[in-house]
């Protein structure tokens, strides 16, 4: 998989959504946001970061986001097992970016990175460090998206 910080050309109707610090706010913008936990513990480190070296075991929290019900996006964050970030991965349906971009931590993040997978329309991926630990974050945008983005374009172009 080839990661690119420049945004893939391939629809423009996911430019803004996908393009937004926190994805957490945006989606919130465009209908009835959910989260859904799907697994939060050790498993072997995922393919998404393998260019990152991560060790072989890695904590990890995977959710599926919704929107007025329906499977928009599968997220995946991971962090070594003895770091810090687990007390923040350990957050149950709250959603991670009200957590990251609430200001309460003192964190840098990474350029966001793009690429085109097989079964997504788009994934992007980023890091977040804070006190010299990294965590590691890859959302994965479902054809159902484009539902939403559809509604958000359309709903910006009025607006101009």
């Amino acid at each position: 998989m080839i990661w690119q910080i420049h945004f893939p050309l391939l629809n423009n109707d996911l430019f803004e959504l996908a393009s937004s610090q926190s994805l957490t706010a945006a989606l919130s913008d465009l209908g009835d946001f959910a989260v859904q936990l799907d697994y939060l513990g050790v498993e072997n480190a995922p393919d998404w970061f393998h260019d990152f070296r991560l060790p072989e075991n890695v904590f990890t929290r995977r959710v599926t986001l919704h929107l007025d019900n329906t499977a928009v996006v599968h997220a995946q964050s991971v962090c070594t097992v003895d770091s810090r970030w687990r007390d923040v991965l350990d957050c149950g349906t709250s959603p991670l970016g009200a957590i990251l971009f609430s200001g309460s931590l003192n964190i840098a993040r990474s350029p966001i990175e793009f690429t085109t997978p097989p079964d997504y329309v788009l994934a992007r991926r980023s890091w977040f460090e804070w006190g010299g630990e990294r965590l590691y974050l890859v959302e994965c945008f479902l054809p159902q998206i484009a539902n939403f983005s559809k509604k958000s374009s359309r709903a910006s172009s009025k607006s101009v």
